[in-house]
């Protein structure tokens, strides 16, 4: 047997495994996506933004060790790269979902705005305390980055499977139906 029928073999036995294994990889795509843009944006790109505060409702970017608005257009960014490239790779090849598109994505997006503003608020947080034990705002910034990274994936994954991204039964009759 190939090692190609194996994995289908394995895959068809074991589908809610084979997808944790597929959201993985993909999620690791988006990460690469995430924490590369982050990285151009807020350490080449936008540097010079990043001694100006921004604050404005949650969002609290002091222009220190945290960042500024550099910080906070680069974490904007990324992190929406890193979810249209997730949305759109896990929705067909993770979860082969055939739930309303239109639902799935506002779904995903709130779920996306909420986890947003989680980060928002406790990144800063997370990166000055973690400056204090290493005192490297560069990589803080990115220690807090990869640490919400994974906490975003322990909630995503959870989440588009149970909710966002279902695959509906069809009727037996449509399922059984000749294919033309």
């Amino acid at each position: 047997m190939k090692l190609k029928d194996k994995i289908k073999k394995f895959a068809a036995e074991h589908e809610a495994v084979w997808q944790f294994v597929k959201f993985t990889i993909i999620s690791s795509i988006a990460g690469v996506t995430e924490i590369t843009s982050y990285t151009l944006l807020n350490s080449l790109i936008l540097k010079s933004m990043n001694t100006q505060p921004f604050h404005w409702w949650i969002f609290h970017y002091s222009g220190g060790v945290a960042g500024g608005l550099g910080t906070m257009i680069a974490f904007l960014v990324s992190t929406t790269l890193a979810q249209i490239v997730s949305f759109v790779t896990n929705r067909k090849k993770t979860f082969d979902a055939n739930n309303n598109v239109v639902f799935s994505a506002i779904m995903y997006t709130v779920m996306v705005l909420v986890i947003i503003c989680l980060q928002t608020y406790t990144g800063p947080l997370m990166v000055v305390a973690i400056d204090k034990l290493i005192n490297n705002p560069g990589i803080s910034g990115t220690l807090g980055k990869l640490i919400w990274m994974f906490l975003s994936f322990v909630i995503i994954f959870p989440m588009n499977k149970f909710v966002i991204m279902r695959r509906k039964k069809l009727p037996e009759a449509a399922e059984a139906a000749p294919q033309e």
